[in-house]
């Protein structure tokens, strides 16, 4: 994605997420890690999630998107929202959407 952005010099952290997928073809996937460190952008920062699902069906997806911008929760720490669309894959070819919102981290020194 264009977002002309780079990971920050400065401290960073990383996110677990965990979520399921749509619904397709008669089953689900699991997409589930630690995000990539903190990429700043003017207003806040983001992070870069990629991955393989669970095999499910006989097979797997990959999946790849950046959060949303951080989310306060607390007097120091935040979330991100994240969604997207898998690759195409399965014996009858097909995607699975998903979404969800990442673990709690707390702020770097510039948030």
């Amino acid at each position: 994605m264009g977002f002309g952005l780079n990971p920050s010099p400065q401290v960073s952290h990383v996110h677990q997420y965990s979520t399921i997928t749509s619904f397709n073809v008669g089953h689900t996937h699991r997409l589930s890690g630690t995000t990539g460190p903190t990429i700043r952008t003017r207003v806040s920062h983001i992070h870069l999630m990629q991955g393989t699902t669970t095999f499910n069906d006989g097979h797997v997806h990959f999946y790849r998107n950046y959060t949303g911008p951080a989310i306060p929760t607390g007097p120091n720490t935040h979330v991100h929202r994240f969604f997207g669309v898998t690759t195409v894959n399965g014996r009858i070819p097909h995607v699975h959407r998903y979404s969800g919102v990442t673990a709690p981290a707390r702020n770097d020194v510039y948030e």
